[in-house]
Parts: C-alpha cells; structure tokens; sequence
C-alpha cells in the first residue's frame, strides 16, 4: 500500500532519529493513566502513533485513561486506529481537547467514553489530504484511498454525535472546502463534545459552614495550647 494518506506530517518527523530515552507519551497517577497525544499524530519519534498507544492500553488493562489532546492532526489512518483501540479498552476513558483536536486527532479523542473540552479550545474536522503524481492509474488509486478514509471518517463522526451520514460529510467537507472548525460550545451541540471545561482554576471553595467549623477548631486549638503554658 501507497503512504498517501499523510496529513501535514513534515519529512524531517518522518525521518527523525530516535533516541530510546525520548519517551514523552504517559504517565501513570493515583486515578490512573494519562496519555499525552499532542504534536503530530503517527510520529513515532514522540509515541503519538498508534501502535505505541495501543500498547500503553494493552500493558493497562482495566485501568482508568485519560487521553490530554493538543495536535493538528496526522497520519489519518493512525487517527483512526487510536480511536478503536481507546474504544476497545476495557477501562474508562477521558478524552480532554487542551487547545486543538484537529484532522486524525479529531477523530483519535473521540475514541474515548467521554469527551471534553475546554472552553477556549478548537475541534477541526475536514476530508483526508493527499499528494500523487503519476500515471492516470496511480492518480485514480490516491482518490479511491481518499474516498475511502473520509467514508470512514463519516461513519466515525456519526457514530459519536448522531448526526446523519449525509449532515456529517457536508461538515467534513466545509463551505470552502477545508472542513469546519467548531468553538467548544459548538463541538458540545454538534454532539462531539460531552462536556466544557471552563477556563482557569475552578477549584471548590469551603463553605460557609465549613469555614465557621474550621475557624472553631483553630480557636479550640489556641485555647487548648494557652492553658496548657499556663499550667
């Protein structure tokens, strides 16, 4: 089989030397496994391709993941078998969209039992690129390949956001196009997205209760201190 199916993946990744200590792809937490797909997808250099993915699943087993995105897209065929071996895990799954899911990395998150996405982040969906030269032949094969991936890419889109066929592939292709960009809210009623993460730190204040019962027990800890000098 042709390598046609190359979306924006710069030939100096392709032919990068690997170093076996450059292994930036997870990290293993107290709530589980968390796999960083960001630069491009496919590039083995940084282990955003789908076969060292589909390994980290497989050494994981049952294990909870969370999948962070920030990528412009890839190799669309890669794009797709992360997506099936995220839906294949026998674990749960979190996809988080950190700034942009676009082309094969679109299509990888939505892999995962849950979506989400931060409110100022992108989602980019569009038809598979190629580049061929050749005879009529040669020329006719590239456009059957082409055909093929965005059938897919369909079928896969549908799958997640119940979108008929025929909606999907007018998204895929765009008014000018390059496909169509979505804003969270946007890839949220588009039904790619489950959830928005709102922008900054949101993290849980006390409340008015808990303060008042905190504020005692630093009283009752000073009192209890005083006294025991005096004695």
């Amino acid at each position: 089989m042709r390598k046609i199916i190359n979306l924006n993946c710069p030939e100096h990744v392709i032919n990068s030397v690997k170093d076996e200590n450059f292994r930036v792809i997870y990290s293993e937490t107290p709530q589980g496994l968390e796999i960083f797909l960001t630069g491009i997808v496919g590039d083995e250099y940084t282990q955003s391709d789908s076969a060292s993915i589909s390994k980290v699943l497989s050494a994981n087993r049952g294990k909870p993941v969370t999948m962070r995105v920030n990528s412009p897209g890839g190799l669309a065929f890669d794009g797709l078998a992360i997506h099936n071996a995220l839906a294949a895990h026998d674990g749960p799954t979190t996809g988080i969209i950190e700034s942009l899911a676009a082309s094969a990395a679109s299509l990888a998150v939505l892999g995962c039992d849950t979506v989400k996405m931060y409110s100022n982040a992108t989602y980019h969906i569009h038809e598979g690129l190629s580049f061929a030269y050749g005879h009529i032949a040669e020329l006719q094969d590239s456009i059957e390949w082409l055909q093929s991936f965005n059938a897919a890419a369909v079928n896969t889109y549908s799958a997640k956001t119940g979108q008929d066929e025929k909606a999907m592939a007018k998204a895929l292709l765009g008014d000018k196009g390059d496909g169509t960009k979505y804003s969270a809210e946007q890839a949220k009623a588009g039904g790619f997205v489950d959830e928005i993460i709102p922008i900054g730190k949101n993290k849980s204040k006390p409340k008015n209760g808990d303060t008042h019962k905190m504020q005692a027990m630093l009283n009752y800890r000073i009192a209890k201190h005083r006294l025991t000098k005096v004695g």
